[in-house]
């Protein structure tokens, strides 16, 4: 230790109050009559009285400095995620972790150990308590929110490494390198599980519509992948348990991508529960993966629309035709003849229909008074608005309607080239959520379009483009002032020509469905929404709702309740308000089964509105989608991070690794420890006792 005396004042007062105090006992007993050595015992008490009360004045305080050294941290992720149940590897994390860290990191540094899957679980000790792998919530792999909460955990710890004993199916919270570089210490790993793919049948990805139309037919594409087979497999739909279809796809090992296509109808409004299942192989590596459950809500969503085409052609055929499959819309259909006659009969009021369709209108003949009212139907009542181009739309007349589409014409041009259509790089799923049937477009036939200068308004959407000059060919627009949607090539007719693709038909049913529920779906109008954060839970996991308010003026104090029905259970729950429109809440229900939910919006304490919906509490399967463990992220973590893979080293390694590691780490500092004289108390009574001692003396030597 290094010690050393200051004060607050000067050293040189110290001097004073030494000479003051000698001075002060030198001649106070000078004069004594006393002989030594009474008289050189009274001068010191007296000096060192004096002294300690001058020290005690001055406020001295003694400081001295300590070395300190902090112990490097060790910190061991251990992957408890369900996916390690696969080929039993939750056993080799315990063995390697026994076998190659436990008895091979050095003296010195201390060692945690934390469990992790969704986030940080929990710290465990080895030897005392053990990784749980099941009855637990752990259906998901996220490293990236295990490192900031390990941050935030250990930030006044010198940590020095960090280990992650896992398979590598990281499938939440996306790349944790961000998160890794934070805590700017070396990563290491070691990887549980085969990297060789195993034999495997898996339900990848699910995609459709959450809500459809009554007596339409709604698509759901079915992603499968198939590893290490050369058969023939069978999927199976099955609708409130029983089965409704079947498909027969023949799979290879060339090959580990496939979609199929199941159509389901309803006939009443319902929500319905669907279940998609491969039937098992008997060597598949996991029979968990083979199945996934859904739910999809039809509604009896009618709507009288109009369709005012600018003449005959076999584009407005081939819609007409689409059209009139869809059961949920009362369509009309008008055939322009001159400026204001119609093949089929005169025009009706405008004011019955909810939604405009214009095929290749208005042209050159058309009459601005149609167009002026079709205007302010939508914008009277909301209305919703389709455009189709074609080669003789009148696009000086179209600005009419420039407010109420989801385009700006900047150039007019009646010049025409081919072109083909492509879906975009990266799709917007909220509307078009079946992508494998909308990338159908790609090997269609080209068509046609003007070579005018089009462009998508900011707060619209482009799904589809053209193969020239990637203009926008599928424009939607959806909100609280414009709600509409635009096709802007032409000839589309000659995509069922096609004999290499049968579905054009589907396809365009599907463009023309989707875009109009998602600018025209009474769903849409609601005040609020409100749903599950997936269709099927564990129930060793909360329940999550979320709802906000959408269509609905705020009056202040908005409420939102869920009241939960099934399955001899019962519970009501208010959401949480996140923000001025966000609520959210979780729940955990116990048993498995089949459970509705009435969401409800309360302002002021008056019910505004209702929403029902379903889910299932049953089995979680998310962690087996993937099967075969993976070192990318984690050999990238490592390598990144300058760490190292110790599944292939040897103890002898491993130790010096975390011995270099740990001494690089080591952090030495100097403490200042002050003691303040002033305020202790035995030197005040010190102080008192020299006096009386002092006193004592004097009385009994008979001085004054």
């Amino acid at each position: 230790m290094d010690y050393s005396f200051k004060t607050d004042l000067n050293f040189i007062f110290i001097i004073a109050a030494i000479i003051i105090s000698a001075a002060v006992s030198y001649f106070y007993y000078k004069g004594s009559k006393l002989e030594n050595p009474q008289k050189r015992i009274f001068t010191v008490l007296r000096f060192l009285s004096v002294f300690f009360i001058l020290l005690l004045l001055m406020s001295p305080v003694i400081s001295y400095f300590k070395n300190l050294s902090e112990k490097p941290v060790n910190v061991f992720l251990i992957d408890n995620s369900e996916s390690l149940l696969i080929e039993n590897r939750n056993e080799n994390v315990m063995e390697g972790l026994k076998e190659k860290i436990l008895n091979e990191t050095p003296a010195g540094s201390d060692n945690l150990f934390f469990l992790f899957s969704g986030n940080l679980y929990k710290e465990i000790i080895p030897g005392e308590s053990e990784p749980v792998y099941q009855d637990i919530n752990n259906f998901k792999s996220d490293l990236t929110s295990t490192l900031y909460s390990l941050q935030e955990r250990l930030s006044r710890k010198n940590l020095s490494t960090v280990t992650v004993i896992s398979d590598g199916i990281l499938n939440e919270g996306g790349n944790p390198l961000t998160a890794a570089r934070s805590l700017n210490v070396p990563f290491n790993y070691i990887l549980t599980g085969d990297t060789i793919q195993k034999n495997d049948l898996v339900v990848k990805n699910l995609f459709f519509n959450k809500t459809s139309f009554i007596e339409s037919s709604a698509p759901v594409n079915v992603q499968i992948n198939s590893y290490g087979y050369d058969t023939d497999i069978k999927i199976n739909l099955y609708e409130e348990d029983k089965l409704i279809d079947s498909k027969n796809l023949r799979v290879s090992s060339e090959q580990s991508n496939y979609n199929i296509i199941f159509n389901v109808i309803s006939s009443a409004e319902a929500i319905v529960k669907y279940k998609v299942d491969i039937t098992g192989i008997s060597d598949e590596v996991t029979l968990k993966n083979n199945f996934e459950e859904f739910f999809i809500k039809f509604i009896d969503n009618k709507f009288k629309v109009l369709v005012l085409a600018g003449g005959p052609s076999a584009d407005l055929a081939f819609l007409s035709e689409e059209i009139k499959k869809v059961k949920n819309f009362e369509a009309t259909f008008l055939t322009q003849k001159s400026s204001a006659e119609f093949y089929e009969g005169t025009l009706p009021d405008m004011n019955i229909f909810n939604s405009f369709i214009l095929i290749g209108y208005p042209t050159s003949v058309t009459n601005p008074v149609i167009l002026n009212s079709i205007k302010e139907n939508l914008d009277r009542n909301n209305s919703s608005l389709i455009f189709f181009a074609s080669r003789n739309t009148d696009y000086k007349k179209l600005t009419l309607l420039e407010d109420d589409l989801p385009f700006k014409i900047s150039g007019y041009s009646e010049s025409e080239e081919e072109t083909g259509i492509k879906t975009v790089s990266v799709p917007d799923k909220e509307i078009f959520k079946n992508s494998g049937l909308m990338s159908s477009v790609n090997t269609f036939p080209n068509i046609f379009k003007t070579t005018s200068i089009v462009s998508a308004n900011p707060s619209s959407e482009t799904f589809l483009l053209m193969s020239r000059n990637s203009s926008p060919a599928l424009i939607v627009e959806s909100t609280d002032k414009n709600r509409s949607a635009a096709f802007m090539a032409y000839g589309f007719y000659k995509w069922r020509l096609n004999g290499s693709n049968n579905n054009s038909g589907e396809v365009l049913n599907y463009i023309l469905t989707s875009s109009l529920t998602a600018i025209t779906d009474k769903e849409a109008k609601s005040k609020f929404s409100a749903e599950t954060s997936k269709d099927v839970y564990s129930k060793f996991e909360n329940v999550i709702f979320e709802s906000s308010i959408n269509n609905f003026e705020l009056q202040g104090g908005e409420r939102i309740k869920v009241k939960i029905i099934g399955n001899n259970f019962s519970n009501e729950l208010e959401l949480t308000k996140k923000g001025s429109r966000y609520f959210r809440g979780e729940l955990n229900i116990p048993e498995d089964g089949n459970y509705e939910y009435t969401a409800e919006l309360y302002s002021k304490n008056a019910l505004e509105e209702s929403i029902k919906d379903r889910f299932s509490i049953g089995v979680n399967n998310f962690e087996y989608k993937s099967t075969r463990a993976d070192n990318l992220i984690l050999s990238l973590l490592a390598s990144e991070r300058a760490g190292t893979n110790f599944t292939g080293k040897t103890t002898d390694e491993i130790r010096e690794f975390f011995k270099s590691a740990n001494e690089k780490s080591k952090s030495e500092y100097k403490s200042l420890q002050n003691y303040e004289l002033n305020i202790n108390p035995y030197y005040l009574m010190m102080v008192i006792l020299l006096l009386c001692a002092e006193w004592f003396l004097r009385k009994r030597n008979n001085l004054p």
